[in-house]
């Protein structure tokens, strides 16, 4: 096959398995593998380019049982030979003479395989910047041929058009998605206003029943229903409060306006509690159990009730998600134990003080992350990763838009298999 056929079979299978990837992961991988079977290579590494680190980020390999022999991942954008590639924005191609085993380097003792060819190409459009690197090993047959690298760049070409059509239609999405959130917020804002108005009259009429019971010798079972409403009528003013601030502070972010908390001192426990404690039923629905270790004792701070509310239930509400990933899909079948809801997780929620920064961390159980992907998460740009509850990273950000308005830091601690901890570090604010 001549260059200009193999060029159009390349491009050809290029065109018609990217324009059909549906995620960013896939999109990646799909990429490396059409590279690797356009030129005949054993194998390869696909990374993208952070520009903020100046480093190349994995991404794949191929095969990708290698994945867990690799001594590095993520390289110095100037690093060998995809660095030199990705540097001088050009394929670059190296041989390598064959060696006794005591002569091999750490990839190819950690890997069993003996590095013959390498040939690196930016991925990356005529005269752009390139977004990333593919780096393929050892020709099945022969070595990387000009022929080679006139595919490979083209396929590269066609690979970044498609990421970044990707990152556009991502991003069109997203704003697509905040709009409808900022009108929908706003129409469930003056909903809820709506009924705090009448909250308030029925309040106003409960107490001038319970004067006016009081200035005769009302009925036992009437006294107690009216002490019964009365503190009900507290908890829905709350929670309509609670709807009212929360759907304005959607909007103000979905359109882009400066966020204004209404700070005041008090103590953070309580709020810590009673928002997590919201989601103990859904919890128990899904299998997965809530657990407080909350320092009652901590000095009152600076803060907006509703933000620390929302960045509470938002974090234990994703890592009940998390741990719903570990949990079998025949789980509710399975019925009830005597206790109630067979428990298969749990979530764990904790306040501590240090003398300095008032620390709130929710951990789970469940499958944990890759540093890359906490990564992610803590840029804000990352959607939900758990298959069996979607979502598209919204409520993370709002945690760290939240946090970042108390001067405060988000942190996670997370391994593979051993559950994650997300952290919210806020200075401690005494006026």
């Amino acid at each position: 096959m001549d260059t200009n056929d193999r060029l159009i079979t390349a491009v050809q299978l290029a065109t018609r398995k990217l324009a059909s990837t549906g995620t960013f992961n896939d999109l990646m991988k799909d990429v490396l593998a059409i590279c690797v079977e356009a030129v005949g290579a054993s194998g390869g590494t696909i990374y993208l380019h952070d520009p903020d680190t100046h480093r190349l980020k994995f991404q794949h390999v191929f095969p990708e049982e290698v994945a867990d022999k690799l001594p590095v991942k993520d390289i110095p954008e100037d690093f060998g030979t995809a660095g030199r590639a990705f540097c001088n924005r050009q394929t670059v191609c190296r041989e390598f003479p064959e060696k006794p085993v005591s002569d091999w380097n750490d990839f190819e003792r950690a890997t069993g395989v003996a590095v013959r060819s390498i040939v690196a190409t930016p991925l990356m459009m005529e005269n752009e910047t390139p977004i990333g690197v593919v780096q393929l090993l050892n020709k099945d047959t022969g070595i990387f041929s000009d022929t080679d690298c006139a595919v490979l760049d083209t396929v590269a070409a066609v690979a970044t058009m498609a990421y970044l059509n990707f990152r556009l239609t991502d991003e069109m999405t997203r704003a697509s998605t905040l709009l409808g959130m900022g009108k929908v917020s706003h129409d469930i804002g003056n909903l809820a206003a709506s009924l705090y108005a009448t909250l308030s009259f029925s309040d106003m009429a409960m107490h001038g029943l319970k004067d006016h019971l009081m200035k005769g010798h009302p009925d036992k079972t009437v006294t107690m229903y009216v002490e019964t409403l009365e503190p009900t009528f507290g908890d829905l003013k709350l929670s309509v409060d609670r709807i009212v601030g929360y759907s304005r502070l959607i909007s103000d972010m979905s359109a882009g306006r400066q966020l204004r908390p209404d700070k005041c001192l008090g103590p953070l426990a309580e709020t810590i509690y009673n928002s997590a404690a919201y989601l103990e039923a859904d919890g128990r629905s899904q299998h997965v159990a809530l657990r407080y270790e909350i320092d009652q004792n901590a000095p009152p701070t600076l803060h907006d009730e509703l933000y620390i509310f929302r960045i509470v239930q938002n974090l234990v509400g994703n890592a009940i998600k998390a741990v719903r990933e570990t949990i079998p899909d025949d789980a509710h079948a399975m019925g009830e134990t005597e206790e109630g809801e067979a428990i298969y997780g749990e979530v764990v929620v904790r306040y501590t003080f240090t003398g300095q920064n008032h620390v709130i961390e929710v951990h789970d159980t469940g499958p944990g992350m890759t540093r890359e992907t906490a990564d992610r998460i803590l840029s804000g740009n990352a959607r939900s990763q758990w298959e069996k509850a979607g979502g598209s990273g919204w409520g993370t950000k709002i945690v760290l838009e939240l946090t970042a308005t108390h001067d405060g830091l988000v942190s996670i601690d997370s391994e593979l298999g051993k559950g994650t901890t997300f952290r919210v570090c806020l200075p401690h604010n005494a006026g």
